[in-house]
């Protein structure tokens, strides 16, 4: 059967983008719900409900929603009207073709001072003599009762009507109220049908919906539980389960097969000729809990499983299964499995210069550092020059005057290595003509 869950919720809420915290609306029928359950909390602000054509026994979790306005439980098998006083702003109620037996229940409503509409069609109490005047006189505040309307005079008359009426309702209440009552949810679980029958047999089906059955709450769950079964019939028809992949580990000559449906990514060790011990790294989920994980050690192949999907790798050389041990590291997750070999290398690994310092180490032998011997400097500082020497390099150093070039056809010659020309025979000093510079 069907319960109220997160996820139908947020199915239903799509008006909503899927969210509970400010849904007012939501309509949970026809989904063979048994109890009310989680909208006080997921839904706070509700004010519509829609909970018809299930199989409720009990109205109960209601009393955080103080914004509901409108609940319809009609079609299910609600005996009592109970669990209402404390919705405060409760304004249409809709309990129609439900089992409530006792009228009087309608007394506990009177708290609901909002309450406009009522709606009892279909239930037993509803063919009680004096009914409609004795619900009309209990909630004053009603202006509809199963749809119609109730007019001033029609209160002013069944007020004045009910204490004629009293005995028959009494009489009504006693022969048809059953000795149990069902006011908690769930009374009716784990009751069986007549008989199983056969869903594939159409004739089988036709005969017990032709069938005649008293309508009480128990046989509306059968007929419940029958039209669920029927749907699930359908269904696995239309979407048979597709079969499950059977799983192959060896070949037809027992050679076991490479798989990996979780597509780990490991690293396998000490394949070469000079290692002791097949080491496979293997990553799985950090947060994975080791009593999930399920390690076979075999000499020819290693496999593991975790949560249904498995690793097998077959190994490239025969090893001692009861000679390994396998770590889990708690920091990555990562699963360390060594497994020594059944034939152990004779050749030791050659030392080279890279590794000469690795290799001692892993001997136990540890290499002596060679260092450089520095000779002493046969110059040797005199302590009495130093104040001498540090006046000598702090004088001052005439800046070297730059050399005058000239350019043309004696640009390589200095200005000191030419020699002046005699003056021409008529040449005239005149002293008001400046020198050349």
């Amino acid at each position: 059967m069907g319960r109220i869950t997160i996820s139908l919720l947020r199915k239903r809420a799509e008006h909503n983008n899927k969210e509970l915290s400010t849904l007012e609306e939501i309509s949970l029928h026809q989904e063979n719900i048994e109890r009310i359950e989680l909208l006080d909390r997921a839904c706070p602000h509700l004010k519509i409900l829609y909970l018809q054509n299930n199989i409720i026994s009990a109205i109960e979790h209601l009393h955080r929603l103080k914004s509901l306005v409108y609940i319809n439980l009609a079609l299910n098998n609600i005996q009592v009207i109970q669990n209402l006083e404390s919705l405060e702003c409760l304004e249409k109620l809709d309990l129609t073709i439900n089992f409530i037996f006792n009228v009087k229940d309608v007394d506990r409503l009177k708290a609901n001072e909002h309450l406009r509409e009522l709606y009892l069609t279909g239930n037993p109490c509803a063919s009680y003599s004096g009914y409609r005047e004795y619900v009309i006189t209990a909630l004053p505040n009603l202006e509809l009762l199963d749809g119609k309307e109730i007019l001033k005079s029609e209160r002013i008359k069944a007020k004045q009507l009910l204490p004629d009426l009293m005995d028959d309702i009494n009489e009504s209440i006693e022969e048809n109220t059953p000795d149990e009552v069902i006011t908690t949810s769930g009374a009716l679980v784990g009751m069986d049908s007549s008989g199983p029958f056969n869903e594939d047999d159409d004739e089988e089906q036709r005969k017990y919906w032709q069938e005649e059955v008293e309508h009480t709450p128990r046989g509306r769950y059968e007929m419940h539980k029958k039209q669920e079964a029927m749907q699930q019939a359908e269904e696995l028809k239309k979407n048979p389960p597709k079969p499950k992949k059977i799983r192959k580990f060896f070949k037809d000559d027992g050679t076991p097969l490479n798989m990996n449906e979780g597509d780990w990514d490991f690293r396998l060790e000490g394949q070469d000729m000079y290692s002791e011990n097949l080491v496979l790294d293997f990553p799985c989920y950090k947060y994975v809990d080791t009593s999930q994980i399920d390690l076979d050690v075999q000499p020819t192949y290693i496999r593991i499983t975790i949560k249904d999907h498995t690793f097998q790798l077959r190994l490239p050389e025969e090893v001692h299964p009861d000679k390994g041990n396998a770590q889990r590291s708690q920091i990555t997750g990562h699963l360390v499995v060594t497994m020594p070999k059944v034939n152990p290398p004779r050749v030791k690994k050659p030392p080279t210069a890279n590794n000469t310092v690795s290799t001692n180490v892993e001997k136990g032998e540890m290499r002596e550092e060679v260092r450089l011997e520095v000779k002493d400097s046969a110059d040797k500082t005199d302590y009495k020059t130093i104040v001498d020497d540090n006046n000598k390099m702090k004088k001052p150093q005439q800046p070297q005057q730059p050399q005058k070039q000239l350019f043309g056809a004696y640009a390589a010659t200095r200005i000191q290595d030419v020699k002046p020309r005699e003056n021409d025979a008529d040449f005239e000093d005149d002293d008001d003509v400046p020198p050349l510079e």
